[in-house]
């Protein structure tokens, strides 16, 4: 049972990390058309500012997938694990 709940636990951060990653993304191309649209009064730090944090966030999305992808494979190697990701898939 106590396995089953840690899980569980890991399916949701799994699930959790991968949603923030593509929100992340998201956010980095809103940044990015900000920042390569030609608009009056923008000025060229701004423009640094915005490549700069699309930059950063690409950088931490990766991150998130990668933290996302190492929980899968964890869940992977145990069996309550395995059964998780199958009986998820199905549902999908």
């Amino acid at each position: 049972m106590r396995r089953l709940k840690k899980a569980r636990s890991m399916y949701v951060k799994m699930v959790d990390f991968k949603m923030y990653g593509i929100v992340l993304l998201a956010v980095t191309g809103f940044l990015y058309l900000g920042a390569v649209m030609p608009i009056e009064g923008k000025s060229e730090l701004g423009t640094k500012i915005l490549l700069v944090a699309s930059s950063g966030f690409v950088v931490v999305s990766v991150l998130f997938f990668s933290i996302s992808r190492a929980y899968h494979k964890r869940l992977l190697k145990s069996e309550e694990g395995a059964q998780l990701l199958q009986r998820n898939n199905r549902k999908s």
